[in-house]
């Protein structure tokens, strides 16, 4: 009966499992040959064997490329985690318009990563920015910022706008978990003579421990795989201080003109994502179990 059952699921998923391989197995199976050959956008490809990974590791541009993304991805995490506790913890608040609050703070998360590139561009723009207007209001600088022609100042602007989308998701996350935890644990804290800090660090963090966990690896395997935002915001510059890898794989492939080794720089990062996929899927399944 069990035999049985397996071939009927087997005969059911078929059509399935031959769309995913031909549309997931094949462009990967694809990518993986292109890497290994000298392939040109409108040229031919010669297999050319592992000359594209060595040039890609003696590269000092592509290994650039790679601190840019683990500072990117560093800093963006850690401040999408904390400021989306924050987030929850203050939502997790009963008050009046709370419902209100909770659609607002959604707004970076759904909203077209075209039009928020947009208004970051505005925010720090050099001549009008709200940025450099706030920062004179308040005596911090007492001339405009460069914000996209200084290496320091266009990576802060990236981490920025990266954490200000990204916080809504582990706010949201977080909340769900918290809106199920007992409050009868709290009170005794209370009674207990324990603070607001203590009830925090001994009751809500081991709670919402496996939540941040969980969000913290989606984050990051999004983080990693970021583009567009950085593309937009600064073109991978000014002289390269925000090629992430991905910036760097367009670069090459596209305006260089390098499809081949453009390819391998993808490839390259295809272990460190797939190690994170597999930890989340781990973590997933035993959060289930």
């Amino acid at each position: 009966m069990n035999k049985k059952n397996t071939k009927f699921a087997y005969a059911i998923n078929a059509p399935l499992i031959i769309y995913l391989a031909c549309v997931l197995l094949g462009p990967i199976i694809w990518g993986i040959w292109m890497s290994f050959t000298n392939k040109t956008i409108g040229g031919s490809a010669t297999f050319i064997g592992l000359d594209n990974y060595i040039n890609l590791l003696a590269d000092p541009e592509y290994r650039r490329s790679i601190i840019n993304t683990l500072v990117f991805t560093f800093f963006s995490i850690i401040g999408k985690c904390f400021f989306g506790i924050l987030m929850a913890l203050a939502l997790n608040i009963k008050f009046k318009g709370r419902n209100i609050v909770r659609a607002l703070l959604m707004i970076p998360w759904t909203l077209p990563n075209i039009v928020a590139v947009l208004n970051w561009r505005w925010i720090f723009s050099s001549t009008g920015g709200i940025a450099n207007y706030l920062l004179k209001s308040l005596h911090i600088i007492d001339k405009d910022l460069i914000w996209f022609g200084s290496a320091g100042l266009a990576m802060a602007t990236v981490i920025i706008a990266n954490i200000w989308r990204g916080t809504p998701f582990f706010g949201v996350s977080i909340l769900a978990k918290l809106q199920t935890i007992s409050q009868d644990g709290y009170e005794a804290a209370a009674i207990d003579g324990a603070n607001m800090w203590q009830r925090f660090w001994y009751i809500t963090l081991p709670e919402i421990k496996d939540v941040i966990l969980l969000s913290t690896l989606m984050s990051t395997i999004w983080t990693l795989n970021e583009f567009e935002s950085v593309w937009l915001l600064t073109g991978g510059g000014p002289n390269g201080a925000t090629e992430v890898m991905n910036v760097f794989s367009y670069q090459t492939a596209m305006k260089s003109m390098m499809l081949g080794k453009g390819i391998a720089v993808s490839i390259l990062a295809m272990p460190v994502l797939l190690i994170l996929i597999s930890l989340l899927t781990r973590r997933m399944i035993a959060k289930e179990d």
